[in-house]
Parts: C-alpha cells; sequence; structure tokens
C-alpha cells in the first residue's frame, strides 16, 4: 500500500496515526513510521478527490518472474538490509568518512537513482548507477559488484526508499552481499531531517 494524506497537525495527525494503528487489519506504521512532509498554509489545495488503483507493481523494476512460480515477486522484500534512519545514516557516514582519512577500508556507497537525479547532487563517494530507467539496475549492480568480497559493506540509498527495498534484496538475495545498509526515506528524508537539525540549532 502506497499512500499519501494531507492532514491538519496536532490533534487531528495523531488521531489518524492512532486510527491506523487500531482500526486496520495491521499497524501500517510499526515497522516504517510516517514520512512527513511539509507544513504548508491551511488555505493552499491538497487533494480535491480520493483515487484508488490497483496495480501489480508501485515500482516496476523489470525482474522476470518463472512461469511455474507460485510467488509474485522472485525476492523477499522483508529481506533487504538494514534501514538506517537520517541520522544513524549520518553518522556512519561520518565515521566512514574518518575511516578512510585513516586508509581503513569504508562502506562502498551506492547511489540507486537514476542518472538525472544523480546529477541533481549526491553524498560525497558515492558510486551512481547512472541508469536511465530504474529497470536497468540489475545488469549494473551486477558489473558493479561483480569483484567485491560477499562480506564488504554496501550502504545504498534512492530519492524515497522504495527503490532501495527491492536494490537491497537484490544484493542480498540474488548476489549473496551480506552486509547492506539503506537510508529510510531516501534522499528526501535526509534532507528534511537535516534542515529539522539546521532549525535545532539556530544555523
Amino acid at each position: 500500500i502506497n499512500a499519501q494524506l494531507a492532514v491538519p497537525p496536532g490533534q487531528p495527525l495523531e488521531q489518524l496515526l492512532q486510527v491506523c494503528s487500531t482500526a486496520l487489519p495491521f499497524d501500517p506504521f510499526v515497522d516504517c513510521p510516517p514520512n512527513l512532509g511539509d507544513l504548508v498554509p491551511i488555505e493552499t489545495p491538497t487533494f480535491n478527490r480520493l483515487i484508488v488503483r490497483v496495480r501489480d507493481f508501485i515500482l516496476r523494476d523489470g525482474i522476470t518472474i518463472p512461469a511455474d512460480t507460485k510467488s509474485s515477486t522472485l525476492l523477499e522484500w522483508n529481506d533487504a538490509g538494514q534501514e538506517l534512519s537520517p541520522a544513524e545514516w549520518h553518522q556512519q557516514l561520518q565515521t566512514s568518512n574518518q575511516e578512510e582519512k585513516e586508509t581503513t577500508t569504508p562502506p562502498v556507497l551506492l547511489d540507486c537513482r537514476n542518472l538525472y537525479e544523480s546529477q541533481e547532487g549526491t553524498f560525497r563517494g558515492a558510486i551512481p548507477l547512472a541508469t536511465q530507467t530504474f529497470q536497468e539496475s540489475w545488469p549494473i549492480l551486477d558489473s558493479l559488484t561483480q569483484d567485491m568480497p560477499r562480506d564488504k559493506p554496501l550502504h545504498i540509498f534512492c530519492t524515497g526508499g522504495i527503490r532501495c527495498v527491492k536494490v537491497g534484496a537484490y544484493l542480498k538475495q540474488q548476489l549473496g552481499f551480506q552486509n547492506v545498509k539503506r537510508l529510510q526515506h531516501g534522499i528526501i528524508g535526509y534532507e528534511k531531517w537535516i534542515q529539522s537539525q539546521q532549525q535545532q540549532h539556530g544555523t
């Protein structure tokens, strides 16, 4: 389920989160907290109608599913590496930068976005997949990692976090990497965290 909602802050938002945790058959925010967006003026139009679409994929990945399989996917999306909060990601990047200065081998940082996104900005030292579409990711990952030891730490990120679930699952299950970590809510979540830190510290 992928959804976007516009809710007044404060009590209405808290009520919505409470309803989601009690009225639905499952709590959608147990493993993945809500990705809260920016506040806008109350008179700003948001969504003028409800649209529900059922699709086979939130994001088409181009991975071919054998006809004789009973599963709807080749990979188990719950086994996609450790998800790091923006704060944890930031701390690990700082540690990696220090290790690099001390000649200790840092983790490999993979930018799993398309080329035009990576060209807008990325993390220092990140290796872009440089794809035109997400479906091109798999042979590029095969090539980039073919000579890497399977215990090599891999840190992966994308725009909002969805693509990294699939990339993380592929790296772990298809390519056999044991230490995969991905950025929660992607670049968008990290930028929001940075902005909140700057506001708290007045910078």
